[in-house]
């Protein structure tokens, strides 16, 4: 694709999007003009993020990942805190209520073990909205953030092309997991996959009540912006839901 900012804003209006489309990208170090937590532990990067889709540059580092769980799902900690695996479950860890997400504290473990990191990341991470891209700056993968409309459009653009393959993946997960951590290890491997999150109860109460989340590899991204012209988006169908949720 070669023009990324155009695709942003085009994808936006056809679709009806409040929010712009957030791509996710590497670098050295965090940029001078992005927001960031100051040092590690304070606050949730799921709001923050959401930023991104404001029009807001949004960064994280090794020293600036917010709590422990944003650390290990971005992938700069090795493990989340002693004890998380009764936290997600049935257990009082310092004083804190069980999330009870999960069954018991071996299955939690089970869980959180599939995502310890091969290799610390290193460098920055970057969210920012694909209109505020520039130069040769490409996603590796793109955040929707979106309404029920606007999830069934992002559907049926995803499976256009190939209706038979099973594309969207989803699960409990943390809101991390699925905005982050799994859609980069699809992105790693090459494969066009979305996966719809924010369904994380004790992140839902931060974030507006009708929005969910669909992340994309970039090569899906790719792939649904240039089919989006022959869909159903020129269909009146359409352009009923889309009028009901212009910004």
């Amino acid at each position: 694709m070669d023009d990324i900012k155009s695709a942003g804003i085009d994808i936006k209006k056809e679709l009806g999007l409040k929010f712009s489309p957030v791509g996710v990208f590497f670098t050295d170090k965090i940029p001078e003009d992005a927001l960031h937590f100051k040092k590690k532990g304070s606050g949730c990067i799921i709001p923050l993020i959401f930023k991104g889709a404001q029009g807001k540059t949004v960064a994280f580092d090794e020293n600036t990942t917010g709590w422990p769980c944003s650390s290990f799902y971005l992938g700069y900690s090795d493990w989340i805190f002693p004890g998380i695996e009764k936290f997600l479950s049935n257990q009082t860890v310092h004083g804190r209520e069980p999330e009870r997400f999960m069954k018991d504290p071996e299955t939690a473990k089970r869980f959180v073990e599939s995502f310890i990191p091969k290799n610390k990341r290193q460098g920055a991470v970057i969210f920012k909205s694909l209109e505020q891209f520039t130069g040769n700056e490409k996603p590796e993968i793109v955040i929707f953030f979106a309404n029920p409309d606007q999830l069934s459009a992002l559907v049926y653009l995803i499976q256009f092309g190939a209706p038979d393959e099973e594309r969207i993946v989803t699960k409990m997960a943390s809101a991390c997991i699925s905005i982050f951590t799994s859609p980069m290890r699809y992105a790693q491997k090459g494969e066009k996959k979305a996966v719809w999150g924010l369904h994380d109860i004790s992140v839902r109460k931060l974030m507006p009540k009708d929005l969910m989340t669909l992340t994309l590899t970039y090569d899906l991204f790719t792939e649904i912006y240039e089919n989006m012209n022959d869909s159903f988006i020129q269909t009146g169908n359409w352009e009923k839901l889309r009028s009901r949720n212009r910004p």
